[in-house]
């Protein structure tokens, strides 16, 4: 008996639209008649088509992995393409690998650079601590009558 787009697409576990996909000119030629359903015109698909479309369907759209089965539109999956993507995904690895060490390093250069910045700031305010008191001598040395101020320059 032959059957609609519909059940078809029912029946394969695919969308109307893959199935469209597949009514070229030449198959709705041989294939396919339209007939009146309930007061509509339907496209339906004989029992021919139905086995044509049967094995390509079910040849190449189902993959078992383990317990669960995957449907795609997309046609056979071969080995080479699988091959591609798992290559693809073991450089892609690699390069997550490589941005993590970059990190590493980059964040122990931070950290040295906030550690020397650290001790100069201390040393800074060790400076500024011993001309402050350098300051504080010099001062009361010059308030002494019994200390006179030598010059550099009278020594030669």
């Amino acid at each position: 008996m032959p059957k609609t787009i519909k059940e078809l697409a029912d029946e394969f576990g695919v969308s109307k639209q893959a199935i469209r996909k597949k009514l070229d000119a030449n198959f709705r030629a041989n294939y396919v008649q339209t007939i009146p359903r309930n007061g509509v015109q339907t496209l339906v698909v004989s029992n021919s088509g139905y086995l044509l479309l049967k094995q390509h369907f079910s040849g190449s759209n189902n993959q078992e992995l383990g317990e669960k089965t995957f449907t795609s539109n997309t046609g056979n999956m071969d080995i080479n393409t699988i091959e591609l993507l798992n290559q693809q995904l073991a450089i892609k690895d690699n390069q997550i690998k490589e941005k993590d060490e970059q990190l590493k390093s980059m964040q122990k250069l931070l950290d040295q650079s906030q550690q020397l910045q650290l001790m100069t700031e201390k040393k800074l305010e060790e400076l500024k601590e011993t001309s402050t008191a350098k300051n504080d001598l010099s001062s009361d040395i010059g308030n002494t009558p019994l200390l006179r101020k030598k010059y550099w320059w009278k020594f030669w």
